[in-house]
């Protein structure tokens, strides 16, 4: 399987486990400019902003830790573009869900 289709699977499974979470998905690889946003959701009335990372592997780290600050920044940035545009008055947060072998985990307002 390719990075590609990692990564694909990995947004797919992010993807069901937010929805069991009551999460609502609007957006799914979301390319705007400067970059790409993994999912947009609602959790009842707050936008959220998701990234998620997959690790099969711990040889390069946790997949929580691959979200530094580079990736961080950028998402901020990406996320009050498209809010600006398309909810201005919208709150929102920024969680994450990592992938880790088999194990998922959501962290809430990561960041």
């Amino acid at each position: 399987m390719t990075s590609s289709e990692k990564g694909r699977e990995g947004e797919s499974l992010a993807e069901a486990f937010l929805r069991a979470r009551g999460y609502r998905v609007l957006e799914r690889n979301l390319r705007v400019p400067g970059g790409e946003i993994d999912l947009v959701c609602l959790d009842g009335p707050t936008l959220v902003f998701v990234e998620v990372k997959r690790r099969d592997q711990k040889r390069f780290g946790t997949a929580l830790s691959a979200v530094d600050a580079r990736k961080r920044r950028r998402l901020r940035t990406l996320a009050a573009d498209y809010a600006q545009i398309l909810a201005p008055k919208a709150r929102f947060r920024f969680d994450v869900v990592a992938l880790d072998g088999e194990r998922a985990a959501l962290h809430r307002d990561a960041f």
